[in-house]
């Protein structure tokens, strides 16, 4: 069983792509750039919203002024509007009451900015997670493990006993890089061989799958 569980945001717990496609989609049309689908959307998230800025953005408008724009923008507007359509993956909500009732200390660390993330969490997981942390200013966003590092000393954590879960490669790389174990979800916004082919330890389709996994197999 294990000990702790760190769980990423985006895709893995919450499913936030129609409010990032949404603000995304806002800020092109402020400037007139073409617009994305959600499915494009899902290749461009993981790495941050400065990352995701720079994908959306036409090649020849990613001058720092415009950059520093658009993240201004997206910021605002995603701020207004980033619990519109976002919901909790099914069976997530009930599956984190069940670890709670079991003694697993758990904790969410993403590369969203640390206020979204915060605030989102409370709103729909009040009171179920030790900590969480998103992207704060001088920490390299994930899949450099020097956050989780940090989260898991605070949470005085053992490796040995300590779960990453996500639904990207990134997310298997930042449990692997920081000395976790990590389980790969098919649910999200990357697929099940992008996973597998980042060395996920363990695969969980559902939300009862990931928790057989946190509860017998660490």
């Amino acid at each position: 069983m294990a000990q702790t569980v760190i769980f990423d945001l985006d895709g893995t717990i919450l499913d936030t792509i129609e409010d990032l496609a949404a603000a995304g989609n806002w800020v092109c049309r402020q400037h007139g750039w073409p617009e994305h689908t959600v499915e494009q959307f899902k290749g461009m998230v993981g790495h941050g919203i400065p990352n995701l800025i720079s994908r959306f953005t036409p090649e020849d408008r990613r001058s720092p002024l415009l950059m520093a724009s658009a993240l201004s923008q997206f910021t605002g507007y995603y701020g207004d509007h980033n619990m519109e359509k976002t919901v909790p993956y099914a069976g997530i909500p009930e599956m984190l009451e069940r670890l709670r009732s079991a003694g697993v200390q758990m904790a969410v660390y993403s590369n969203k900015a640390d206020e979204f993330s915060r605030e989102m969490v409370a709103h729909y997981f009040p009171g179920v997670f030790q900590l969480v942390r998103g992207k704060r200013q001088g920490v390299p966003v994930k899949p450099d493990p020097t956050g989780v590092k940090a989260a898991m000393a605070e949470l005085g954590a053992d490796p040995a006993a300590t779960l990453f879960v996500g639904d990207s490669s990134v997310d298997i790389q930042t449990g692997h890089n920081a000395g976790l174990k990590a389980c790969g979800v098919t649910w999200g916004f990357r697929s099940r061989e992008s996973l597998l082919e980042a060395g996920a330890d363990f695969m969980a389709d559902t939300a009862q799958e990931l928790e057989t996994v946190i509860l017998r197999e660490l």
